[in-house]
């Protein structure tokens, strides 16, 4: 079985160590299908950029100004109405490599840039452009529906951290220094938190708490024309609550917001 798989968070490539660790490579070409993303057509605007030479006569060329992996033009697998973005790899079999992970990620991001796409995990290779396009074929529906629920949205990280074990904020000092205090209620923080931040999103999933300190650790589906609004809402969370730490990332493609695993026969 051939499987093409998205991502909950390929930007911290938690599925990078499920291929196999030896690579297969043609030698002298790239014979195998790199795949960053699948778009639709209906989205796709004519893109200015000169062809290369070793795209030039493809009629499937995107012409974005920018390339893929190892500087491969990119370009797309059709069916219907929906395309897989590709480009030519020499290795069926990708094996763990930072640099082009990194690459993987942000050329994602240059694509979701201009248009809507459903990111694909890094390292996911098909033999050749019958078998992709025989699953974008079988998994047709769950593409389109993926696609119409992320459709001009973007996705937005935040962490919230404590910065340090104290669970109490000084309220008033007297004239002879002697401070009260008031608890720290970490629950009603995080509702008001989250309250604040899902009146601007369409969702929002709860990542991995992987440290006592976390307090919140979740990704945001976002409208794109409620950037602005978000990232000021995050502004003004940090002001509030300056005992904490906000880490806020993005924007990224709504790798958290799509789960499509597209299976073929190789």
């Amino acid at each position: 079985m051939e499987t093409l798989k998205t991502s909950q968070k390929s930007k911290d490539f938690q599925e990078l160590n499920n291929f196999d660790d030896t690579p297969i490579e043609v030698s002298g070409r790239s014979r195998y299908l790199y795949v960053y993303g699948i778009i639709s057509l209906k989205d796709l605007k004519p893109q200015k950029s000169e062809k290369s030479r070793e795209s030039e006569n493809d009629e499937n060329f995107i012409g974005f100004n920018f390339n893929g992996l190892r500087e491969k033009p990119i370009i797309i697998i059709l069916y219907e109405d929906v395309g897989a973005l590709v480009s030519k790899y020499p290795f069926l079999n990708p094996i763990l490599n930072e640099k082009e992970s990194m690459e993987h990620v942000n050329i994602l991001k240059k694509i979701a840039k201009k248009i809507t796409v459903i990111p694909m995990a890094f390292g996911n290779v098909f033999q050749d452009k019958k078998i992709l396009e025989s699953i974008l074929k079988k998994s047709y529906n769950a593409i389109k529906e993926s696609l119409e629920q992320i459709k001009n949205k973007i996705e937005l990280g935040v962490k919230v951290i404590k910065n340090n074990k104290e669970d109490y904020i000084t309220i008033n000092e007297d004239e002879n220094n002697k401070e009260d205090y008031i608890t720290i209620n970490e629950d009603e923080i995080t509702t008001e938190i989250l309250n604040s931040l899902n009146n601007l999103s369409v969702k929002s999933v709860q990542g991995e708490n992987f440290s006592e300190r976390l307090l919140l650790n979740h990704s945001f589906l976002v409208e794109k024309n409620n950037f602005s609004k978000f990232s000021n809402a995050i502004a003004n969370l940090e002001k509030k609550y300056e005992q904490f730490k906000f880490i806020y990332t993005g924007p990224w493609p709504p790798y958290s917001f799509v789960n499509i695993h597209i299976r073929g026969k190789k």
